[in-house]
């Protein structure tokens, strides 16, 4: 039995959001055996690129967060709170992205960028 709180970063609670430093919110699902047991949305009171505290603190419990972006000391900051950050390669809606994550296809990347250059 596995049990994972999976985080999504997103900008508009549809679309995996392409830098997670700027998400201005981020699903969390519960999910135990494959299967989404709830889902919540936690929202951030700002979308200002640097202030990793407010991510980190906002998915304290999660083990994993998908994003499409991210910069290296954000990674570092999630890492050092045992959160994965997961950087997908491609372009997708949340719930694509939490089907593809249980269906083991998720295509991510090491890459570390921070797409607006902070």
């Amino acid at each position: 039995m596995t049990f994972t709180r999976l985080a999504i970063a997103t900008c508009d609670g549809f679309h995996v959001c392409d830098h997670l430093a700027r998400s201005k919110a981020y699903v969390v699902l519960e999910i135990h055996n494959g299967e989404v047991l709830s889902r919540t949305v936690r929202t951030r009171a700002t979308t200002e690129c640097g202030n990793h505290t407010t991510f980190v603190d906002m998915l304290t419990g999660c083990d994993a967060v998908i994003c499409g972006g991210i910069g290296e000391g954000a990674a570092v900051s999630l890492s050092a709170a045992g959160i994965a950050p997961l950087v997908t390669t491609q372009h997708l809606t949340v719930a694509q992205a939490v089907r593809a994550w249980i269906g083991g296809t998720l295509v991510t990347s090491g890459e570390r960028v921070c797409l607006c250059s902070h």
